[in-house]
């Protein structure tokens, strides 16, 4: 079945998914669901609500699978990672079989991309990608220079891992247009021009390796929760539930990197979209002292900081929280005078046990709501087959 098929953003709102048949009608990224009605009607195009448990659930499948084939992986993102493959022979045949499991465990299409370096890859998985003829697994070393030299001339320099909008723009006024321009600049000259960077992403494309794979979790220095409303909110006891809801988010994962949290922000701003009311924003910040990433200590402090910035009358459309000076847990020196958190550490740990075990929102603080008024508006979701007991799919 080869049905299009595009997902929509936080209140589906714009498309920023498509598949290869939705790309082929001529539907846009970015572009407004609205705009895109008629050719969705005429072609009977599936459209998705953005599922994140699920997309985080599969990913974490995805990783777990792929890191049975080495033990050094890098994961790069939510659906990229890296691995190194050093030592093993048949490459080739090695990325097809990357391709059949995760198809055959999990239902999931990859691309492979292989190369010495991870440009070189990030490129290999590029032609793998878009061009239909190499089945989805691309390989450097299948092809002599020349060969992978006029496959380099056709693809536009932005393409290249590394290299956004603007830099493509500049490197082209330079007469660089390709990736082929990019891997025959000179290093140096392109150094002093741009930065190290960009003589690093020159030397990877002639095979120097120069982006070693980071196999050591980095934990984040920064969190942040939020989320816009799927309609305006104005009163000030539905943005208190929102709060609850994004501190409960932000104190998880603070609690996953095994990270304590120093300082809690608050923000909430109106619509910047609306010429009829006049914009507001406004945000507080409050150190936390003893560092803590308990949920209930670091909501304290975000209603502490709610009324000062809250403005009767306004009619918000987002909030949010930021968990900023994260330290190691590890790293932490105990207060002399600061009486021992062990039993909220275990209740904490209790809660997620439970929550990871049913559902995320079995055990949550009282103003925490199960189904919000204010949720985002995600009225075309798929099931969440694999985190949720009462979406399971169910064989007749």
């Amino acid at each position: 079945m080869h049905q299009p098929v595009v997902v929509l953003s936080n209140n589906d709102g714009c498309i920023i998914s498509r598949s290869n048949e939705a790309k082929a009608l001529g539907i846009k990224m970015g572009e407004p669901l609205f705009k895109a009605k008629s050719i969705i009607k005429k072609y009977q195009v599936k459209v998705l609500s953005s599922n994140y448990p699920l997309y985080a659930d599969m990913s974490e499948r995805v990783m777990k699978v792929l890191a049975t084939f080495t033990d050094q992986q890098e994961i790069y993102s939510i659906d990229e990672c890296f691995l190194n493959m050093s030592g093993q022979k048949d490459l080739l045949g090695r990325g097809f079989m990357i391709k059949k499991r995760l198809s055959e465990w999990l239902g999931m299409p990859v691309c492979v991309g292989i190369g010495p370096t991870k440009v070189l890859a990030k490129f290999a998985n590029h032609c793998a990608k878009k061009q239909p003829c190499w089945d989805g697994v691309f390989s450097k070393d299948q092809f002599l220079d020349d060969h992978l030299h006029q496959l380099m001339a056709s693809v536009a320099v932005g393409e290249i891992w590394g290299i956004g909008r603007r830099l493509a723009q500049q490197l082209v006024r330079m007469g660089i247009h390709s990736v082929l321009d990019l891997k025959q600049a000179n290093p140096n000259h392109m150094k002093q021009y741009f930065s190290v960077n960009m003589e690093r992403i020159v030397l990877e494309l002639n095979g120097v390796k120069c982006f070693e794979l980071e196999t050591q979790f980095k934990a984040r220095k920064e969190i942040i929760a939020s989320r816009s409303f799927g309609r305006s909110v104005v009163c000030y006891n539905e943005i208190v539930e929102a709060i609850t809801t994004f501190v409960t988010r932000a104190a998880r994962k603070a609690r996953q990197q095994s990270t304590l949290c120093g300082s809690i922000s608050v923000f909430i701003r109106s619509s910047p979209f609306n010429a009829k009311e006049k914009f507001y924003a406004n945000s507080g910040t409050l150190s936390l002292k003893p560092m803590t990433n308990n949920s209930a200590l670091i909501l304290k402090s975000a209603l502490m900081i709610l009324p000062t910035i809250y403005k009767p009358g306004v009619r918000y459309s987002k909030c949010g929280v930021i968990l900023s000076d994260l330290v190691d847990i590890d790293a932490v020196q105990n207060d002399l005078w600061t009486v021992s958190s062990t039993e909220k550490e275990v209740l904490s740990q209790v809660i997620d046990h439970i929550n990871d075990r049913f559902d995320k929102t079995s055990l949550r603080i009282a103003t925490q709501p199960v189904k919000p008024l204010w949720g985002m508006k995600q009225s075309l979701k798929s099931q969440s087959y694999t985190t949720a007991w009462d979406q399971l799919l169910v064989a007749h």
